[in-house]
């Protein structure tokens, strides 16, 4: 369903302005700033009063816009996700943990305000900048004290974050400030390589590899016109260097393991596959691992990946015991990590288990509605997230979940035609 923007805010001309991007900014900046301090000096209540300031910040400047919320399909959907939520807590409030809860129900309502302002995409913004320095800034202070884990010839360096992947994953928020009509080669070339040496420096095997899928499709989406349109063929050097660019990708494919052995990272991301492809079957059938044993033979840090799939198998056990509303609206926000004594390192399962077939349904009929306003050039950044989610945790992170949130709501708006999409 195509929902055009001029049909979407056609009335928002009428209304008196509002603040725009300036509060969210700020709103950004200072939880980056308290969960920073937070981290560092180990104390995980600062982190409530963080979020909680910018939830003000974001709900101060979308006060005037609830008085305009649209009937829009992503709206409905986003607040169908909320109620049921709450629905499922209400059938069995044991399962629920709240502070996740409360993460969950402020990041639905802040999606709801952006989206109603009627914002320019963030990234086509001059409050673009803040962001952008916002978490180079973090990202510089995670250098400063890199704090990482030694795991065979690899260390994984996770700086003041809990952990390495989340490093990696709020790094790889740079993708949603790229401007792709404003931005020159040099500026793109650079956040690209600050997202590669993060991705590097985490040793976070889930976000390279979607990262390096996004990649493809961004190549893929480019190609298209060039090689289907007359108009564009002319291009011919951006053509070639799409072309090299898959066919190097194609090449590390089918070079033979051995040749990987010299490069740390890549070793480990090829053994982690070997020790997947040898012991899958055991892994899917419910078989308890000897991870002491793998880790001899494989190395220490291969066993993650066939980790995963045998915790995704225990998973699946909790659905088959589900009863019938559990299976269809879930066991409540949180739960999966208290009936699997760990999260499940899948956002899809975790959904699943958490919001049952319901939320699965809704959150994939969001992200399509979705996909299909925002600009096709910036697609490839919700598909390296997509394909990051299938392997951790990302959606329990709120830093992440904040600038995602403020990026799929504006990213819609790129062509409103009334001066309150202005900022």
């Amino acid at each position: 369903m195509s929902i055009s923007p001029t049909s979407m805010f056609d009335e928002a001309q009428q209304l008196p302005p509002v603040l725009g991007w300036r509060l969210p900014a700020a709103g950004f900046v200072l939880y980056s700033i308290i969960g920073m301090v937070a981290h560092i000096l180990g104390l995980p209540s600062l982190l409530l009063i963080g979020a909680g300031l910018m939830f003000l910040c974001v709900l101060a400047a979308g006060s005037q816009s609830l008085a305009r919320l649209r009937v829009d399909p992503s709206v409905a959907v986003v607040m169908s996700i909320l109620v049921l939520a709450v629905v499922a807590t209400l059938y069995d409030p044991t399962h629920t943990i709240f502070h996740n809860l409360l993460k969950h129900v402020v990041i639905c309502i802040m999606y709801v305000l952006i989206f109603s302002m009627g914002l320019r995409p963030i990234y086509s913004t001059p409050f673009c900048k803040v962001f952008l320095l916002t978490l180079l800034f973090m990202g510089a202070v995670s250098l400063m004290m890199p704090r990482g884990q030694e795991m065979d010839d690899v260390t994984r360096m996770s700086g003041f974050f809990v952990n390495a992947n989340n490093l990696g994953l709020t790094m790889m928020t740079l993708l949603f400030l790229i401007d792709e009509n404003r931005d020159g080669v040099v500026m793109k070339v650079f956040v690209h390589a600050v997202i590669i040496l993060f991705l590097i420096l985490s040793g976070t095997s889930g976000a390279i590899l979607a990262y390096l899928g996004a990649m493809v499709f961004k190549s893929v989406v480019f190609l298209k016109p060039l090689v289907f349109h007359t108009s564009a063929r002319t291009d011919r050097v951006q053509l070639i260097a799409v072309v090299l660019v898959l066919s190097l990708i194609c090449l590390g494919c089918l070079l033979p393991a051995s040749l990987y052995q010299r490069v740390p990272l890549a070793n480990r991301l090829v053994a982690q596959l070997s020790l997947i492809r040898e012991e899958l079957p055991l892994a899917v059938s419910g078989y308890e691992l000897d991870y002491a044993r793998l880790s001899s033979v494989y190395g220490e840090s291969s066993g993650s990946g066939i980790w995963r799939i045998a915790h995704w198998r225990k998973g699946v056990d909790v659905l088959t015991a589900a009863n019938s509303f559990q299976l269809l609206v879930g066991h409540g926000i949180g739960s999966s990590g208290l009936l699997l004594d760990k999260v499940p390192h899948n956002d899809y399962l975790r959904v699943l288990i958490e919001q049952g077939l319901l939320g699965l349904t809704l959150s994939l009929a969001f992200f399509a509605i979705v996909l299909q306003r925002i600009d096709s050039r910036h697609r490839y950044c919700v598909v390296a997230i997509a394909l990051y989610c299938i392997c951790e945790n990302n959606m329990d992170n709120l830093l992440f979940m904040s600038i995602f949130t403020f990026f799929l709501a504006s990213a819609q708006n790129r062509s409103l035609p009334h001066p309150l999409a202005a900022t």
